[in-house]
């Protein structure tokens, strides 16, 4: 006989949890004495549809932890709930319990489930999905011819940073090829947002240290009187 909420998840009793959550007293995230949740024991058991029901129409935390640190997905038996979680509820599956184990880590400890396993441990080594923008500035990248003389004309590649009054040296083709080897490198990447994030702020930082020293070579020019001087 189903005693509480935490068994009636797990046996798929979607009426009696219901029941129990409408009550007031309970609600998905409510934990027993060792943490364990019915989102907890709805994703043991591969309930999905009861999985739906408790995170999507009463707004339980996919990634809520018990006592030992462990997520729902730490729990999961079988690939198809595994998949449900993470691709459906957006179960993170980096999260680690107190023993500094993520899901696939903890399962595999136990030599089972080695198709859960394979699958969670394919998500940390995958590329991220990119973007429809990701996808179409990966191809433009691709279509572009290298640098050189084509049919006569003169294939050059440029960055909107690159030096345009004349004051510089204008960048050789070896240079050229370069940028763009960096930028397909970024975009084929494993985290592609944070490469680029990552040169916009070098970009940034190169910038303004060269204001700076353009800045003091025009005060050193000017001489002493240009400065405001102090009563």
């Amino acid at each position: 006989m189903v005693s509480n909420i935490w068994v009636a998840a797990a046996d798929n009793q979607k009426t009696l949890v219901e029941s129990y959550i409408n009550s007031g007293e309970f609600t998905p995230n409510s934990k027993d004495p060792n943490g364990y949740t019915p989102i907890h024991a709805a994703a043991s058991y591969g309930h999905i549809g009861l999985l739906k029901y408790l995170i999507n129409e009463k707004n339980g935390d996919i990634n809520i932890q018990d006592s030992e640190g462990d997520t729902p997905l730490h729990h999961v038996e079988d690939l198809k709930a595994a998949k449900f979680l993470v691709e459906e509820l957006h179960a993170d599956y980096k999260i680690k319990n107190n023993d500094g184990l993520t899901a696939a880590q903890y399962i595999e400890e136990d030599d089972e489930y080695p198709e859960v396993v394979d699958y969670l441990k394919s998500l940390a080594h995958d590329k991220p999905e990119r973007t429809l923008e990701d996808q179409q500035a990966q191809e433009f990248i691709k279509s572009l011819p290298a640098p050189g003389t084509i049919d006569g004309h003169e294939i050059r590649y440029t960055m909107e940073n690159d030096p345009t009054d004349g004051n510089e040296e204008p960048l050789t083709e070896a240079e050229l090829e370069e940028r763009r080897k960096k930028i397909e490198a970024i975009l084929n990447s494993e985290n592609p947002e944070e490469a680029l994030r990552e040169l916009v702020k070098n970009a940034v930082h190169d910038g303004m240290s060269q204001f700076r020293q353009e800045q003091a070579q025009a005060e050193s020019e000017e001489g002493p009187s240009s400065k405001r001087r102090k009563d």
